[in-house]
């Protein structure tokens, strides 16, 4: 018993000297105890977790404008997993540097299960400007309307020029030419001027209702629109421009003279895109307000305020997107033509004819749409409404479905419109194009 008892007494003794040399094994006695393992976060288990980063690529004025810092710390997404909360926080840290939106996208790796990073300024949610754009309409009521718009950059100065016929935006179909110039000061201010030249042709549907209506401006048949402006880049997606209209229209009723519509203009615009952190969904927003004030101190014939605002916001999941668009405004009551509302276009209040709606416009407007897209294949519900301030509001509204190559419609795509009313549904057909 005595040989037993020392022979544990000489283990325990051996035992303890050993955990005395590595406290480190024993947890328990540990001074630094190891830290439970964390948790992987579930947002992160999406498709592309899987992947590791081969590479990133910053495109245009990404190349120069970051700090170092911020360079190391992108470089640094390479040869690690792909993190998409990673990745969007350094997307909107550089949107703080360079006062941008800027947005990111994969592409496919040299290499199996590798991806590609490639960030760059999403310069469609950072135009600021209200500039015609390159376009083809077809509105089974209202005919073609298109344009074309091409412009280059010398020094740092950019210059654009097109041709248009337009039957789709106003009240008249306007043709003619456009011309502008613009350059950017720094990265948050850019000064821009354009100039238009414009014919007007009317529907007989409008030159009957002014007959009735001799309190609303009447017809002119040529426009020059002169626009000088400065842009603020406030922050990325948001913008200010400011600046001054001068109108000048040739009236063709009671006589021929010249007359304008001189203004102050202000439009403040805020588009972004926000990505789910597991990138599965899309979150994008538009919204818009514009004031033009005419006055005499301009040297204007017309004295009113026109407000306007819009807002769409669209959420993208997968193949499904859903949109949901409103617009509203209110002007004066001795507003010239081109300066009322209209509803019933390629674009809004789709199935009506404006000529239908308010041959003559109103300086009321609300207007309300929703639209589901699966893919390419999509429906809409339309509703809206133009009046003046002397008569009631009557609601329209519309349904159809559409066929956009585009899920923003900005490439090809085809609608059919149904008015609804108590008569009969008659469709009418629509495609149109932007560029």
């Amino acid at each position: 018993m005595k040989l037993v008892s020392v022979l544990i007494f000489a283990a325990v003794m051996a035992f303890s000297q050993q955990q005395a040399q590595n406290p480190a094994e024993n947890p328990a006695e540990s001074e630094d105890p190891p830290q439970a393992a964390a948790p992987v976060d579930p947002k992160l288990q999406n498709v592309n977790s899987q992947y590791t980063v081969e590479s990133v690529r910053l495109a245009g004025r990404l190349q120069k404008k970051l700090s170092r810092n911020l360079r190391r710390d992108v470089e640094s997404l390479v040869g690690q997993r792909f993190d998409p909360q990673l990745v969007q926080k350094l997307a909107e840290r550089m949107g703080r540097e360079v006062h941008v939106v800027v947005a990111h996208r994969l592409e496919k790796g040299n290499a199996p299960e590798q991806v590609r990073v490639v960030y760059e300024p999403d310069q469609k949610l950072w135009q600021d400007d209200q500039t015609r754009v390159t376009k083809l309409a077809y509105h089974e009521k209202q005919g073609v309307s298109g344009g074309v718009q091409a412009g280059f950059e010398i020094a740092g100065t950019r210059f654009d020029a097109g041709v248009l016929s337009d039957a789709d935006s106003l009240l008249e179909r306007e043709a003619g030419f456009n011309v502008g110039v613009s350059r950017r000061l720094g990265d948050r201010l850019k000064i821009r001027f354009e100039f238009e030249s414009l014919h007007q042709q009317w529907n007989p549907a409008t030159e009957t209702a002014l007959l009735s209506n001799p309190q609303v401006p009447g017809l002119y048949r040529e426009r020059y629109h002169t626009d000088p402006t400065i842009v603020v880049y406030l922050t990325p997606g948001l913008t200010l421009t400011s600046g001054l209209s001068f109108e000048q229209f040739q009236t063709q009723y009671p006589s021929v003279r010249f007359e304008a519509a001189n203004a102050v203009t202000t439009a403040l615009r805020y588009r972004r895109r926000f990505h789910a952190s597991d990138a599965t969904a899309a979150h994008e927003w538009d919204a818009g307000y514009n004031l033009r004030a005419a006055t005499d101190l301009l040297g204007s014939d017309f004295a009113y305020l026109r407000q306007q605002f819009d807002v769409r916001y669209t959420l993208h999941y997968g193949p499904n997107a859903i949109t949901v668009r409103g617009l509203g405004g209110v002007t004066g009551d001795d507003s010239p033509l081109f300066e009322r509302f209209t509803l019933g276009d390629s674009r809004n209040l789709r199935g009506w004819n404006k000529f239908d709606v308010a041959p003559i416009g109103g300086t009321r407007l609300a207007y309300a749409s929703v639209q589901y897209t699966w893919k390419q294949l999509g429906i809409f519900y339309d509703t809206g409404s133009v009046w003046d301030r002397s008569t009631p509001a009557r609601a329209r509204h519309s349904a159809g479905f559409l066929l956009a190559f585009d899920r923003e419609q900005e490439g090809p795509y085809l609608a059919v419109g149904f008015p609804i009313h108590g008569g009969s549904i008659v469709p009418i057909f629509m495609l149109g194009m932007n560029f």
